[in-house]
C-alpha cells in the first residue's frame, strides 16, 4: 500500500502484475478513494480488469495488450488526479 505519482503507476502495477499469483490482485484509487480500478489475475496469462468510478466496467486482457490497456483506463479513470493509492490484495473472488 502505497501512494505514487500518476505518471509511475503503470510502470509499477505493470511489475507488481507480473509476480501476482492467480487469484491476486491490485486496486488504483484515487485520493478520495471513490473511484477504483481493480487488476485481478485470472488465469496465467490473462487478467480482469474491474472499473467502478466515472465507468463501471469489467475488462478481460491478457499480457499482451495489459499496459495498453491500464494505460487508457487510469488516463479515463483517474483524469484529474495526481496521485494515486496502489494496493496489493491476496486471493480475491470475482
Amino acid at each position: 500500500m502505497a501512494r505514487y505519482n500518476k505518471a509511475s503507476v503503470l510502470d509499477r502495477v505493470i511489475l507488481m502484475a507480473e509476480s501476482l499469483s492467480v487469484g491476486d490482485s491490485i486496486e488504483i484509487l484515487c485520493h478520495k478513494k471513490n473511484r477504483m480500478v481493480k487488476l485481478i489475475r485470472y488465469f496465467e496469462n490473462e487478467f480482469v480488469l474491474l472499473e467502478k468510478g466515472f465507468w463501471q466496467e469489467r475488462l478481460e486482457v491478457n499480457k499482451k495488450v495489459l499496459r495498453k490497456t491500464l494505460k487508457k483506463v487510469i488516463k479515463r479513470e483517474f483524469p484529474r488526479s495526481h496521485k494515486l493509492w496502489v494496493f496489493q490484495r491476496k486471493k480475491q473472488l470475482l
